[in-house]
């Protein structure tokens, strides 16, 4: 509970920083840049890669000398979960506080303030070249329902099998591309290297499991986006949870969660030799450690039969409902996401002088073009390994992190206190069903027939 209360206060100091920031801001959109007049931005990051975002917004402001732009941002800082971010932001924009672009995670963040009326139609601003832009992108069924646009993806971030290959070479293994293979790595790992878990996932968390029910055949929902039923007890559910809780019962797994720090320093101690996690833990092991070879596969899928489906998280950029300037924003937004921006952030125009750790502490390139481009990069070539498998998005609607939460929490009495998977998801499913009932009657207009 303290924790919860310093993260609560700092980000009510972050908050009260973009309302000094952004006084005597104009609310008469582009009109002041059209007359050639100074137009200030408020920019606020409430994601990652904090050095580059500054350099980002330092160059655009050298291209575009009208152009004034506030960096705020809470990444420097122990900020909150995405939940709670995402709470406060809609919090403080419902207060009018004035922010005319946000960097933002994807899968949550952009249907929350849409349908919290706290964010703008980018397609109301932009018209067609933001439709056109659309098709530049990955992960785009995050941003684009209820006949608008209301973000642009900004930062891809595929999830994958990461592994020590240097180990896996040692003990004479291969990836394993299914659970029967995992079971053979994960006895054969343990019994060469006893003091390393085979295989290390996040605990609490719901986004790293769902490509193994994916890959089981397994759903969560009856539609991908604004669904209208939970579906948690269907047979590739259940073998997917029941998989995971294997992992946990033969001390294949590890007993304590998975941080962004110990991820690092878990796998460089060889204390785990593979773990489910974003592709460019991968990249980012290499620059701490490059003795090794880190490498990334797809994530296991129950038997031959089911292709590959990932899970791809990420960041992108949002207008909230607060912008004092949408076209000058929009035309930001679109700068970050176009090929020369991407170039720049992910360091095929080196011209920003960005250091390595800087470049990799993101998720990979969200344009399509950028993103191709370092895929024959030695140094990115794993991080990008499963770019190419195909994704979908798990049931983003106005209660989807209440529910994440609900889920990540059976997920870790599922895999600590070894309790009934099938008892639990019913359960869960119950609940999660009661928060669609009600949002269907809050937003009867976001859930009619698609």
């Amino acid at each position: 509970m303290a924790s919860w209360f310093r993260r609560t206060r700092l980000w009510g100091l972050v908050i009260a920083m973009v309302v000094l920031a952004a006084c005597g801001g104009s609310t008469a959109g582009g009109q002041a840049a059209s007359n050639g007049e100074k137009v200030k931005l408020v920019y606020f990051n409430a994601r990652a890669a904090d050095p580059v975002e500054q350099a980002l917004v330092k160059r655009y402001m050298e291209q575009h000398p009208n152009i004034t732009i506030d960096y705020l941002a809470t990444t420097a800082m122990p900020g909150p979960s995405d939940t709670d971010a995402i709470a406060n932001l809609i919090f403080n924009i419902q207060a009018k506080t004035v922010v005319d672009v946000a960097k933002v995670e994807i899968s949550r963040t952009p249907l929350d303030l849409m349908g919290a009326k706290a964010a703008k139609d980018l397609a109301q601003v932009g018209g067609d070249q933001v439709q056109q832009r659309l098709k530049d992108l990955l992960n785009t069924n995050y941003v684009q329902f209820d006949k608008g646009i209301w973000a642009l993806p900004y930062e891809y971030d595929p999830f994958g099998y990461v592994y020590n290959g240097t180990l896996f070479k040692d003990a004479g293994l291969q990836p394993p591309k299914t659970w029967d293979d995992m079971r053979r790595v994960n006895k054969a790992l343990l019994q060469k290297f006893p003091n390393t878990w085979p295989i290390c996932s996040p605990i609490k968390n719901l986004s790293k499991i769902q490509p193994y029910v994916w890959g089981a055949g397994g759903t969560y929902w009856d539609r991908d986006v604004l669904p209208t039923r939970a579906d948690f007890t269907n047979a590739g559910t259940v073998a997917a949870y029941s998989f995971a809780q294997e992992w946990a019962q033969n001390s294949w797994m590890n007993t304590s969660d998975i941080t962004t720090t110990t991820s690092i320093q878990w796998m460089i101690s060889r204390k785990c030799a593979a773990m489910n996690f974003s592709a460019i833990l991968a990249t980012t092991l290499k620059v701490n450690d490059p003795s090794q070879d880190w490498r990334v596969a797809a994530t296991p899928v129950k038997d031959a039969s089911t292709k590959p489906t990932n899970f791809a998280g990420g960041s992108a950029l949002m207008m909230p409902s607060t912008s004092a300037h949408p076209k000058e924003a929009l035309d930001f937004m679109m700068w970050l996401t176009s090929q020369q921006g991407q170039s720049l952030k992910y360091g095929v125009d080196n011209s920003l002088a960005l250091a390595k750790t800087d470049l990799y502490n993101q998720a990979v390139p969200a344009n399509k073009s950028v993103n191709n481009k370092l895929s024959g990069n030695a140094d990115w070539k794993q991080a990008l390994a499963t770019s190419t498998v195909q994704t979908r998005a798990s049931g983003v609607s106005p209660i989807y992190s209440t529910a994440y939460q609900m889920l990540a929490d059976m997920q870790e009495r599922i895999l600590l206190k070894k309790t009934n998977v099938t008892q639990e998801l019913t359960t869960t499913q119950a609940a999660v069903q009661q928060l669609i009932d009600q949002s269907r009657q809050k937003n009867p207009e976001l859930y009619q027939a698609k």
